[in-house]
């Protein structure tokens, strides 16, 4: 079993720190991390913690810089960088990591003209479509495109996306059968951004995404805090596709 998280936002840390603590946290867990990496969107959550909220063309800019850098801290015995955003002069980092050839690289988000051209180049694992198969199958072809006109055997990368889903029984009352989850949220939100549905149907949404490309589901389950029978659900549905 790995560990790890999502993603991580470029934004909150020094990429070669970043670096230096997922190659440590990789030694720490036997070779087990997944390292997220993403640009950073949510505008709330930077201001909250005091970051200066840059505009997207200098995110995206200090995100392709950062991912440059991991790769190198990772990868190099003496890193040198010089951009716009960051620099590094040969620093330090032993052990790199147990995972060879580096710990696992997992870039988030789907844009075609910087993300996917860094998932080709530098990624273990690519983040796409939001479990919309349409979605998928066009992120899927722009990466392997970008694989092609740089020589990478686009198969080694993992494409995955993420279901956020809510299973219940057939003829249960969806919006009585996530009370608990829903709590102070809207409805109409809630109910818009989750699958509310039978095992059978989540499994059909599972089945979508794999057909279009996808071959790694990450299930986001609200609620699971007030019914781990939740988790359980969720197994049983995984394992049809093991």
């Amino acid at each position: 079993m790995n560990i790890g998280q999502m993603v991580g936002c470029n934004g909150y840390r020094n990429p070669a720190l970043y670096a230096k603590i997922a190659s440590s946290v990789d030694v720490a867990s036997h070779g087990r991390l997944y390292a997220g990496i993403g640009a950073g969107w949510y505008e709330h959550e930077w201001k909250a913690y005091g970051y200066e909220w840059p505009e997207l063309k200098d995110r995206m800019g200090a995100f392709r810089e950062a991912t440059e850098i991991i790769y190198k801290m990772w990868t190099e015995d003496e890193p040198v960088f010089n951009g716009k955003y960051y620099s590094i002069d040969k620093p330090i980092n032993e052990p790199k990591g147990v995972r060879k050839p580096h710990p696992s690289l997992w870039i988030g988000g789907g844009g075609p003209n910087v993300t996917l051209k860094l998932v080709a180049k530098y990624g273990d694992a690519a983040n796409i479509g939001g479990g919309n198969p349409e979605v998928i199958k066009e992120k899927a072809a722009i990466l392997k495109g970008h694989c092609d006109t740089i020589g990478r055997d686009y198969n080694e990368i993992i494409k995955s996306t993420g279901i956020n889903a809510f299973p219940i029984d057939k003829g249960d009352d969806p919006k009585r059968a996530t009370a608990k989850a829903l709590g102070p949220m809207d409805w109409e939100r809630f109910s818009n951004d989750n699958l509310i549905g039978t095992e059978d149907e989540i499994a059909n949404k599972v089945e979508a995404a794999l057909e279009a490309g996808a071959d790694y589901i990450i299930f986001y389950v609200p609620g699971v805090a007030y019914d781990l029978d939740l988790v359980t659900r969720m197994e049983q549905i995984t394992k049809r596709f093991a």
